[in-house]
């Protein structure tokens, strides 16, 4: 048995190693996808010197010699040219918002701070410097980078890119990955009446949507009954498969029918992990097939699925992806708890922002494994380390989103 962060510590490893191709997807498929190649501007933003406002461009040394009057020249609008010919002594141009800046202009002023008197045009006031100019490279500079390698893509970087003229970008293609329910009690049909001794299958429907929140392709099989032969089968017929990892839930503890671990190294596989000091989920096994496929075998409570899911494959996804490690809020506890020494915890917990705006949370009631109904009101997994006894009232505490950029947190 092994303390958690040396199994995050083979998770990452093993992830690093397990690394993901690559393909090139348009900006607007591209939101949720993790970078896989630095993304550097292309251009200047703004690519050319143009008016904020709708006026008149000047030279500011004339508006000083002419007594405030200057003649009007021309019209630039938006989408027209950059002109050839610089603003001449004594003269000005109307100017259209976006409008390029002619030459030798150095200042907008808005059309409501003068007077048009035919083509003589009256100024009131002395300009500041460019005021009323978008500086060419002021928001981006060409080279400047824009998106990095391991970062996911949200709906704010689109306008970026797309102001940028980036229309692609490479992303690392979504791995593929089985969720594999095991037991005979479990009942798949949810409209299913209940037989003495059976349970529904709430791993499978939870651990395929939770795989669809982490941006896993689900490929879905049958549910596999406590039996260690068609366990053989079933890894035998997964070697053929384009397949990332296999993440199972149950038949990992020390039972009779606990058959994943005999049947993994029956198959050949390396064995990484087997056991792991925290609650819940203390037999997480984490091995690798001989063909590179890495398998995770979480216990069947349905918590402690939940927990291997978010603390064990999570961990190793980022790793697979290039991401940093990913970094708990920090938030103050308004309720007690109380563990024994030595194990690390994950407890079910919802944060609020209290009056005084610091982030709280309360450790919620039913933290049994088997318990699933603090789930209607969770929003984050409380983490306490292994040589914590107790947490009391204003402690602060590592708190995780239920997902990492799940937005709660």
């Amino acid at each position: 048995m092994i303390l958690y962060k040396d199994a995050k510590k083979i998770l990452i490893q093993m992830g690093g190693q397990h690394s993901l191709k690559i393909e090139c997807v348009d900006i607007k498929q591209a939101v949720g996808r993790i970078c896989a190649k630095n993304v550097d501007a292309p251009i200047d933003i703004q690519p050319f010197d143009n008016s904020a406002m709708d006026g008149y461009v000047v030279r500011r040394c004339d508006l000083q010699t002419t007594g405030g009057v200057l003649i009007r020249s021309g019209v630039v609008a938006a989408g027209d040219p950059v002109p050839d010919e610089a603003l001449q002594v004594g003269q000005c141009m109307e100017i259209m918002t976006g409008a390029p800046i002619p030459p030798h202009g150095d200042a907008v002023v808005p059309i409501e701070l003068l007077e048009v008197q035919g083509n003589q045009i009256k100024f009131s006031s002395q300009p500041k410097p460019y005021q009323h100019i978008r500086k060419a490279g002021e928001d981006f500079q060409k080279g400047m980078e824009v998106l990095s390698v391991g970062e996911m893509i949200h709906p704010q970087h689109i306008m970026p890119l797309a102001t940028l003229g980036i229309s692609t970008v490479e992303v690392y293609k979504k791995p593929r990955a089985v969720f594999l329910a095991t037991g005979n009690e479990l009942v798949e049909d949810l409209s299913q009446d209940l037989k003495s001794g059976q349970i529904y299958n709430s791993n499978r429907p939870y651990g395929e949507a939770a795989m669809l929140a982490m941006g896993i392709e689900c490929i879905s099989v049958p549910t596999m009954p406590d039996d260690s032969d068609q366990f053989a089968s079933f890894l035998k017929d997964i070697e053929s498969q384009e397949i990332d990892f296999i993440i199972s839930s149950g038949a990992v503890s020390a039972g009779k029918f606990d058959f994943i671990r005999q049947g993994l190294e029956t198959a050949g596989a390396e064995i990484l992990f087997h056991k792991v000091k925290i609650k819940p989920g203390k037999p997480n096994l984490f091995a690798r097939l001989p063909n590179g496929t890495l398998y995770f075998g979480l216990p069947g409570n349905p918590v402690s699925t939940t927990a291997g899911l978010r603390f064990f494959v999570q961990p190793c996804l980022r790793s697979m992806m290039g991401m940093e490690e990913e970094q708990p809020v920090r938030a103050q506890a308004m309720n007690s708890f109380q563990k024994r020494a030595g194990v690390r915890v994950f407890l079910k917990a919802r944060a609020v922002s209290q009056e005084d705006g610091v982030l709280g949370f309360s450790f919620l009631e039913g933290q049994n494994s088997f318990m699933v109904r603090p789930f209607l009101n969770m929003n984050c997994w409380a983490a306490i380390s292994e040589d914590t006894e107790e947490i009391k009232v204003g402690d602060i505490v590592d708190l995780y989103p239920l997902y990492p950029h799940s937005g709660v947190l």
